[in-house]
């Protein structure tokens, strides 16, 4: 989960809370997930925010995802997490003492957040850094890391204080970070000089994936018939359309596909995100 190997000159950030609820949606597809799970609820754990896995739990309507994460975390002896879990938790469990290793760009959230803390300020730096210098909006940054719109602001009114991050004159107001000397400061020594981390929508990519997930399979049950499953998909496909578009992921046009052929479209545009996961683009 946190040893990347990319010879490519941008890497991805890894959003840690999108990536464990996603892990935690889709672990029956994959046993070897059950196994890292395990590993990152160990080891990973100090470095999560729980808070920001309760927002985007609760956008994907996934509370019991973050319930079952909980209980992974209580096990293994972080109390905090003990009132998130929805069933009596057993006794902690002992786990083999493994380094967190955050070396490479990939971590940069991970590893704002060993430096300065679990919390907005880290992530707003590292969602800015990932950005490229492009300006954004509180809104946006919103929509990006899951906190609330007055978490933002907050968190952004220090920041420009201290000089950290640039804030626009114009309203309403963007910000932008000077990733340059960040990666200076993050990076000494290291190989990532070649690299630029990129900040991907990782928590709406996997939302859209959760809940097509859920329509196929509430289709296949017959709890949905075609018309309505057609409709929940075009309405998916619409809400995620911010997403598709920040990473140039084709998305077909849904006036060109009345009805019941929006299955194809809807097809269509789950396997060009698959594509550009796999690309890595």
């Amino acid at each position: 989960m946190v040893n990347p190997t990319s010879s490519r000159e941008s890497v991805q950030v890894i959003d840690p809370e999108a990536l464990v609820l996603a892990s935690m949606a889709f672990q029956s597809s994959e046993r070897r997930i059950s196994e890292i799970l395990d590993w990152w609820a160990a080891v990973g754990t100090p470095l999560l925010s729980v808070q920001r896995m309760k927002a985007l739990a609760s956008r994907m309507d996934g509370n019991h995802l973050l319930s079952e994460f909980a209980k992974l975390a209580s096990r293994f002896g972080y109390r905090s997490w003990v009132k998130y879990a929805d069933s009596q938790i057993q006794s902690p469990t002992g786990f083999q003492e493994l380094d967190l290793s955050l070396k490479g760009c990939s971590t940069l959230l991970l590893r704002l957040r060993a430096a300065f803390g679990v919390g907005a300020k880290a992530d707003i730096i590292a969602l800015l850094i990932g950005m490229s210098g492009r300006e954004v909006t509180v809104s946006a940054i919103s929509t990006h890391l899951g906190y609330t719109q007055k978490a933002i602001r907050d968190a952004l009114k220090d920041m420009t204080m201290a000089g950290l991050i640039r804030e626009s004159s114009s309203r309403p107001a963007t910000y932008s970070a000077n990733r340059k000397p960040w990666l200076e400061l993050l990076q000494p020594g290291d190989e990532g000089h070649r690299h630029h981390p990129k900040w991907a929508m990782w928590s709406e990519l996997f939302r859209f994936l959760y809940s097509a997930q859920r329509i196929c399979l509430a289709a296949k049950k017959g709890k949905l018939n075609d018309h309505l499953a057609a409709s929940q998909a075009r309405e998916l496909v619409v809400e995620h359309q911010i997403a598709f578009e920040y990473h140039d992921i084709f998305v077909p046009d849904g006036r060109e596909y009345p009805g019941l052929e929006y299955e194809r479209a809807f097809r269509k545009v789950v396997e060009n995100l698959e594509n550009w996961v796999k690309s890595g683009d």
